[in-house]
C-alpha cells in the first residue's frame, strides 16, 4: 500500500510577505513615521519665521470658511497655513519619488528605464521638482541663520543658542547645514517608504 502524498500547502506559504506583520516591522514604520512628523514641524516652523507673506491677513475673518479657522486657531494666517503646505509639499514630494523609484524597480536598471522617451520626461520633472524643494529648505533654512548676523535696530542683544550664533558669523558652513538637513528629509524620505511597503507586505 502506498502510502499518502502529503497535502500540499498554500501558495501564501512560499511567500516571504506572508503572515500578520511582526513587531520590527511595525516599530520601524511608527519610527519613520515620527521622524516624518518632526522633519514636518521643523519645516513648517522654519517657513513660518522667515515668511512674511500676508501675515496679517487672519484666516479666522475670511468669509465661508473663516468659522473653521477659527475653532483650529484664531490667529493663524494666510502666511501660516502657506508655510504648512510648503512644509507639506517639501516632505511628501521625497517620498513620492522613492515610492516611483521603488513600484518600478527603477534602481536596479536606471539606464533601461530612462531608455523610454516618456520615462525620461518624468526624470526631468521629478529633478525640476526635487530641485525646487532643495532650493525652498536651503533658501530658507539659511535665511533663518542669515537673521541672526542681522543688525538689530533696537540695538539690544538678541537671545540666541550659541549654534545660531556661530552659525550667523560663519554663513558658509549654515549653507553646508541647510544643504544637510535637505538630505535628512530625503533619506527620511526613504526610510519611511521601505518602511511602510514592508509593512503591507506583511500585512
Amino acid at each position: 500500500m502506498k502510502p499518502d502524498k502529503p497535502t500540499p500547502l498554500p501558495p501564501e506559504a512560499y511567500m516571504q510577505g506572508g503572515g500578520a506583520p511582526r513587531f520590527k516591522q511595525v516599530a520601524a514604520f511608527a519610527l519613520a513615521a515620527l521622524l516624518e512628523l518632526s522633519m514636518l514641524v521643523l519645516l513648517a516652523s522654519t517657513y513660518t519665521e522667515t515668511m512674511g507673506l500676508a501675515s496679517n491677513q487672519y484666516l479666522c475673518d475670511l468669509p465661508g470658511a473663516g468659522g473653521l479657522f477659527c475653532i483650529i486657531d484664531e490667529d493663524m494666517t494666510v502666511s501660516h497655513l502657506l508655510a504648512f503646505l510648503l512644509a507639506v509639499f517639501s516632505v511628501a514630494v521625497p517620498i513620492m519619488i522613492w515610492t516611483a523609484v521603488l513600484d518600478e524597480n527603477i534602481h536596479e536598471d536606471p539606464r533601461a528605464w530612462l531608455a523610454s522617451p516618456m520615462n525620461r520626461v518624468k526624470a526631468g520633472m521629478a529633478g525640476l521638482v526635487y530641485g525646487a524643494v532643495v532650493a525652498l529648505e536651503v533658501v530658507n533654512l539659511y535665511t533663518l541663520i542669515a537673521q541672526e548676523a542681522a543688525p538689530n535696530p533696537f540695538g539690544a542683544a538678541q537671545d540666541t543658542s550659541a549654534m545660531m550664533d556661530f552659525l550667523a558669523q560663519n554663513q558658509g558652513l549654515g549653507v553646508f547645514v541647510a544643504l544637510l538637513i535637505a538630505l535628512v528629509n530625503t533619506v527620511l524620505a526613504l526610510m519611511t517608504v521601505r518602511a511602510s511597503r514592508s509593512l503591507i507586505q506583511k500585512g
